[in-house]
């Protein structure tokens, strides 16, 4: 990786549960919780082109761990699903995990 992740977000609705599962998958610390977002305006339905149920949007990100097969069993142990398996990319190894929402997380060894 040529450089460190400079921003993560992931909305749900258990906080706690997100946070201690990139706490313990990942060891990230975080400084602030909650802070307290404007509410989302009211979701409109369009007509036309555009198709009544919207396709899912997400953001994936990779993370570099020590230790890829560790960091696997820490996140299966707080319920996560293997999205993609370990698979070789050049140099690196890298799988997708499942955060406590469904997001998708890249781990890269």
């Amino acid at each position: 990786m040529n450089g460190a992740l400079v921003w993560f977000e992931a909305l749900g609705q258990h906080a706690d549960k997100l946070e201690g599962f990139y706490g313990e998958v990942l060891g990230w610390r975080f400084e602030s919780r909650r802070r307290r977002a404007p509410p989302p305006e009211p979701r409109r339905r369009y007509r036309g082109a555009r198709p009544a149920a919207a396709p899912p949007w997400w953001v994936t990100f990779y993370a570099p761990v020590p230790d890829l097969d560790a960091a696997i069993a820490k996140a299966r142990a707080l319920g996560s699903r293997v999205l993609v398996a370990p698979t070789r990319h050049g140099d690196s190894v890298f799988a997708v995990v499942s955060d406590p929402e469904g997001h998708p997380v890249g781990l890269v060894a």
